[in-house]
């Protein structure tokens, strides 16, 4: 069977045919004017005739001048060659380059560049992992991103209940964050339906994916890929697992408490969390990007019921444990009332390490900015508070700490997107050219001034 797509340039109204054969005569003239300079025999036809005219002209034979002749159809050949190929060039560039991009270079050499980036897997869930992605979407487009599916609140959860599929919103999140341009389809997909109807409450995104997955038979992962093209995604989002799970937690006082929206509500001391059913099965793909990524990021996010709820699937937490890629996590800046109340960056650490073994964690990534004193104000009035940066208990828990600052001023305590990826990518490559973790953690302070 002849494959027929190379045919496809030659469609009418793609204004391409003219400038091919613009270049290719340039090319036929360029091998007829070397081959008059070379005096090669198998274009004596053509010898003949030129010097014939040549004889008439001027009354004799002269190679040179049959070399000047070819010379300038060289020439002509290759001013041909060069505005075919640039018109050509040009309407490719047009085809793929988005239409409201103005520096084209600048574009494809971006690309180019973040194509060739470390590939990073980043494990979480919630505001704080899609809080990431896009500091770092800037940086690489090898990013992969592992999320939970525990999520049974809000849109989210009505859904899981009612076409008994895993949590969209989180996915969604991490879609859009990771969008090539976000603007009126990030709106769109963040939009959240008014009103007191069977919509009220609802994303337009969580819908979006839950009838695209009902649309592809029931296949997640088919859904995702779609989301990614429409969205145009730079890196892939990847649930950690397509179980319908149920996030559990037994608390210090023995009782239990079901559903991750649940779990903070109780204001009780966490001892440990689980799932149903236990050891959920896991996404191939998962494994595979975790086996061959570069770094490994834990975090941002709520500790118990963002970043656990991946840990606890099969073999997730085996597989970061023997990557040999550098594994960080990044602290949250405040507590989070009823989950990690009074938790010091050493806490959080530990709780991972208590679940998932040494080895989950080698370096933490802290914020280092204080913040002012209305802002603490405002969040003990909530229950949070700045965590503590105990180095020396890191230390001790066979974790280096980097300290640096991850907000954008301190009359905020969020992380700020653009500064976190920066940092992240800075400690990335630094740790790849084995630079020394206090000399690493003095460059960032440099930078941030």
């Amino acid at each position: 069977m002849i494959h027929m797509s190379g045919f496809r340039w030659l469609t009418p109204g793609l204004k391409l045919k003219r400038w091919l054969v613009v270049f290719g005569i340039g090319m036929l003239l360029v091998i007829v004017g070397v081959a008059l300079m070379l005096n090669y025999q198998w274009l004596s036809y053509f010898e003949d005739l030129f010097l014939q005219v040549l004889y008439e002209t001027t009354g004799s034979y002269n190679y040179t001048t049959l070399a000047t002749g070819g010379f300038i159809t060289i020439l002509i050949g290759i001013v041909l060659m060069t505005i075919g190929t640039k018109q050509v060039g040009s309407a490719v560039v047009r085809a793929i380059i988005p239409a409201d991009t103005d520096k084209v270079g600048d574009y494809i050499f971006q690309n180019i560049r973040m194509a060739k980036g470390p590939k990073v897997v980043v494990i979480g869930g919630g505001t704080g992992l899609s809080t990431l992605l896009r500091g770092l979407k800037t940086h690489t487009s090898n990013l992969t991103a592992i999320v939970t599916v525990a999520d049974d609140g809000g849109s989210s959860g009505r859904l899981r209940e009612d076409f008994q599929m895993i949590a969209p919103g989180d996915l969604r999140n991490c879609l859009v964050a990771l969008a090539e341009k976000e603007g009126l389809m990030e709106q769109l997909f963040r939009y959240r339906f008014g009103g007191e109807g069977d919509l009220a409450g609802h994303s337009f995104g969580n819908l979006f994916l839950t009838a695209l997955t009902q649309i592809l038979d029931e296949d997640v992962d088919k859904a995702l890929d779609a989301s990614s093209k429409i969205l145009k995604v730079r890196g892939r989002v990847i649930p950690a697992s397509t179980q319908n799970i149920v996030l559990m937690a037994e608390m210090e006082d023995g009782s239990i408490v079901a559903g991750e929206s649940q779990i903070p509500t109780v204001q009780k001391r966490i001892k440990r969390v689980f799932t149903e059913p236990a050891l959920p099965q896991p996404q191939g793909a998962a494994l595979q990007a975790i086996d061959e990524a570069d770094a490994i990021i834990l975090g941002p996010g709520s500790l118990y019921t963002s970043i656990m709820p991946n840990l606890l699937i099969d073999k997730i937490a085996e597989h970061i444990k023997a990557s040999k890629a550098p594994k960080l996590y990044i602290c949250n800046v405040m507590t989070q009332p009823g989950e990690t109340d009074g938790f010091t960056a050493a806490d959080h650490v530990a709780a991972l390490q208590k679940m998932a073994g040494l080895g989950i964690v080698d370096t933490a990534i802290v914020n280092d900015v204080p913040f002012d004193d209305a802002v603490i104000e405002k969040y003990k009035a909530v229950g949070a508070e700045p965590v503590k940066v105990d180095t020396d208990k890191l230390a001790s828990l066979g974790v280096r700490t980097v300290r640096a600052g991850l907000i954008q001023h301190p009359e905020t305590a969020v992380h700020d997107p653009e500064r976190l990826g920066k940092i992240v990518m800075d400690v990335i490559y630094a740790m790849q050219s084995g630079l020394e973790p206090h000399i690493l953690e003095y460059y960032l302070k440099r930078e941030d001034r």
